[in-house]
C-alpha cells in the first residue's frame, strides 16, 4: 500500500515537473504579442498597428496548428493629425495636418525546430497588405505649411490632399522566442523582403491668394516596386494562452 502511494506521488510530482518546463506552445495554442520600444524618452511598449509616418506599432497573433508549426497574423494601423498655430504682422495662422488613416494586414505561415525546452527557433513566410489614406494639410492665412512671419497674410488658405496608398509584398523571415517563464517569452527576428509595390493615387492641391482667387494643382501620383530588403525587427514581447 505504501509503495503504491510513493508510486502515486512520484508520478504527479513528474507532471508537475513536466508542466513547469514544458513552457513552449502545444497543438491548439496561441500567442499573442507586442513590440518592445528600447529608445530612451519614448513609450516602453509599441502597441497598436503600422507602417508609415508615425512611429510603427503592432500587435501580432499566432495560432498553433501543431507543435512545431503555427500560422500568424500581423496587424498594424495607424493615423494623426496635429495643429498648429504661428502669428506674424499682427495676424495668426492656423495649420491642421492629418496623416490620414492605414492598416496593414500580414498573414503569415512559420516553422518551429526543436530548438530547447525554452528556445524556439523558426523559418516562415508572409504576404503583406496595406492600406492608407493619404496625408493632408489645411492652412488659413498662409500658402505654406510652416510659415514665418513673412507668410502670414490674411486670407490666404492652403488645402492639399494626397491620394490614398495601396501595398502589396511578400517576405521570408527567421527568428526565435526564449520562454523565460512558463508561456512568456522574449523574442526576435530577421527578415528579408523579396518584393514591395506599392501605388499613391492622384491629389489636389488648392491656393486661394487674397484678392487673386483660388489656384488648383493636380498632384500627380505614383507607383513603385522594391526587391530584396532586408529589416531587423524589434525586441517581442509575448503571452502564451
Amino acid at each position: 500500500m505504501k509503495k503504491n502511494v510513493a508510486n502515486v506521488l512520484v508520478i504527479a510530482a513528474l507532471c508537475i515537473t513536466s508542466n513547469l518546463f514544458a513552457q513552449k506552445p502545444a497543438q491548439g495554442e496561441k500567442t499573442a504579442e507586442v513590440t518592445l520600444n528600447l529608445q530612451t524618452g519614448t513609450s516602453p511598449i509599441s502597441f497598436g498597428l503600422h507602417r508609415s509616418g508615425a512611429a510603427p506599432a503592432e500587435i501580432r497573433l499566432r495560432y498553433f496548428i501543431s507543435d512545431l508549426s503555427a500560422i500568424r497574423l500581423r496587424l498594424g494601423m495607424a493615423g494623426g493629425s496635429t495643429t498648429n498655430r504661428y502669428a506674424g504682422s499682427g495676424v495668426d495662422a492656423e495649420v491642421k495636418v492629418s496623416n490620414g488613416f492605414g492598416l496593414s494586414f500580414f498573414p503569415g505561415y512559420e516553422m518551429h525546430f526543436e530548438g530547447t525546452n525554452k528556445l524556439s527557433p523558426y523559418v516562415g513566410g508572409q504576404l503583406g497588405i496595406s492600406l492608407a489614406g493619404g496625408r493632408s494639410v489645411s492652412a488659413s492665412n498662409s500658402l505654406v505649411e510652416n510659415p514665418g512671419p513673412a507668410d502670414i497674410i490674411s486670407g490666404n488658405k492652403l488645402e492639399s490632399s494626397a491620394g490614398s496608398t495601396f501595398g502589396f509584398g511578400a517576405g521570408v523571415f527567421m527568428g526565435a522566442d526564449y520562454y523565460f517563464l512558463d508561456g512568456v517569452y522574449l523574442g526576435a527576428e530577421f527578415g528579408l523582403s523579396l518584393f514591395n509595390m506599392t501605388s499613391t493615387g492622384d491629389g489636389e492641391e488648392k491656393q486661394t491668394i487674397s484678392g487673386a482667387g483660388t489656384t488648383t494643382t493636380k498632384i500627380l501620383g505614383s507607383s513603385s516596386t522594391d526587391y530584396f530588403g532586408a529589416s531587423v525587427g524589434g525586441l517581442r514581447l509575448g503571452i502564451k494562452f
